[in-house]
């Protein structure tokens, strides 16, 4: 994929998150996902120190409020979470949300560049992120740039959006015609241009279906070793694939 259409794909989902943020904040509660607490009753075998997190793409951070009313996954450790998202106003959302949590944190940077400290985090994760990184090698990177940041026996986790499973999907489609600087002769398998909101909605997103077969490439090579792969979540429990991997020494759930 070229830098220009990569560039495009990346203006419309920057758009989307600074227009419909208040929306989107509406629709994601910190209840989480179902298959959220598999990930995180993993995470608290691999330690009995307080858990490092590091959420990245942490949206509206959900996933820290998550972590904070459900302490008992932790078996009531305390944790510190530092949450990175592109968007200003997601941002926005997940301080207001967090306020006079000290042990809680959230950076406004490009996850692909931020500055981070290698090997440092108990649990890395990457929640509904990776459908919105245009081209299969800037997603790779961003999973090496993961892994980098994962400390002896951590784990990181993430979650591969299902979307082209769901007969339904395809009346959200959107022809890509109209979008300024996408060459659909660049754009990938699985790449698609999606409405967001009732069917008369203008909102719309870049995203992109990482099925299995995918998810092996991009995984392929990466110094963790597979502790599980599962689906969870949405309509029959199936919108997500999920994927964990663990450094050496890492515990594991059966």
């Amino acid at each position: 994929m070229d830098a220009s259409t990569q560039a495009a794909l990346r203006r419309i989902n920057r758009d989307f998150y600074s227009r419909y943020a208040a929306d989107f904040d509406r629709t994601r509660h910190p209840g989480g996902w179902p298959g959220w607490r598999r990930v995180v009753e993993t995470a608290a075998q691999t330690t009995n120190r307080p858990l490092r997190v590091l959420d990245l793409g942490c949206g509206n951070g959900r996933f820290a409020l998550f972590l904070e009313y459900n302490p008992e996954l932790l078996s009531h450790r305390r944790f510190t979470c530092q949450g990175i998202d592109l968007s200003r106003e997601l941002i926005d959302h997940a301080r207001a949300a967090t306020t006079g949590l000290d042990h809680i944190r959230f950076e406004v940077n490009d996850i692909e560049n931020c500055v981070l400290d290698a090997a440092t985090y108990d649990l890395v994760v990457l929640f509904g992120v990776l459908h919105h990184l245009p081209g299969f090698d800037t997603r790779r990177r961003a999973l090496e740039r993961a892994v980098s940041v994962v400390a002896p026996g951590g784990l990181l986790a993430l979650t591969c959006w299902q979307f082209a499973d769901d007969p339904g999907f395809e009346r959200r489609g959107l022809d890509w015609t109209s979008e300024a600087g996408v060459d659909a002769a660049e754009l990938e398998p699985g790449d698609h241009l999606l409405r967001w909101g009732p069917g008369d909605s203008q909102a719309r997103r870049y995203c992109h279906h990482t099925g299995e077969p995918e998810l092996d490439r991009l995984i392929n090579g990466l110094t963790l070793a597979e502790v599980a792969r599962y689906r969870s979540d949405g309509p029959g429990g199936r919108q997500n694939l999920y994927w964990l991997g663990a450094t050496d020494g890492a515990a594991t759930l059966s």
